[in-house]
């Protein structure tokens, strides 16, 4: 019998999948267009819901926040606390931080500056960055970059990791390669600050 079946290095020969499905995570095939894909790949928002900012209050070790429920505050929230010594003292962080101190690195050559505000001031937009290009010193846009950095060490060191998806280490971690980029133009420059932002900005959600 001339069948496939009986025959399968042939049926292999002949563009059979035999073996398409033995890496399932590795890649999908949508609409005709391959997309690779990993098994371990969450969403931007993988989290299960978010808390109320009295949930968040009122969370500790006798009352536990629900697993994997974001309770990352905004920019916005945390400058409201300021003055009010809650879920500051988590964190380890004053208002009056330096923002480059809680960080924990600041600009290492001579092409970026950043200011001396606090925490308190990048929070609520103040921050000042500059970068130089042909020897002269271009202010950029470093309200959201120094706000939702801000937000996402203090989110991070309050909540994190059953209840924000980033650790203290890997938000800090986001400022280290703009201080050592070496931008070109301002736009870049800029977009250095802009990517930084958005990987912590959608979990900074609860007002």
């Amino acid at each position: 019998m001339n069948d496939q079946r009986d025959n399968p290095d042939r049926a292999h020969r002949q563009g059979a999948p035999r073996d398409k499905l033995k890496s399932p995570g590795r890649r999908l095939i949508l609409g005709g267009i391959p997309i690779a894909v990993t098994l371990a790949s969450k969403p931007a928002l993988a989290m299960g819901g978010q808390c109320s900012v009295s949930n968040a209050l009122s969370g500790n070790l006798s009352h536990p926040l629900p697993k994997d429920m974001n309770c990352g505050l905004t920019p916005q929230t945390w400058v409201h606390l300021a003055g009010t010594n809650q879920l500051w003292s988590r964190t380890g962080c004053s208002p009056s931080m330096r923002f480059v101190s809680a960080c924990g690195s600041q600009p290492v050559n001579n092409i970026w500056t950043c200011g001396s505000q606090s925490l308190l001031a990048a929070l609520e937009g103040g921050l000042t960055v500059s970068c130089k290009f042909n020897g002269q010193d271009t202010a950029l846009n470093a309200a959201q970059f120094g706000a939702h950095i801000a937000a996402g060490i203090l989110n991070a060191a309050c909540f994190s990791p059953g209840n924000y998806p980033k650790t203290t280490a890997e938000v800090k971690g986001l400022v280290v390669p703009v201080w050592a980029a070496q931008p070109p133009s301002r736009s870049l420059a800029q977009a250095q600050l802009d990517s930084a932002a958005a990987q912590v900005s959608p979990y900074n959600i609860n007002s």
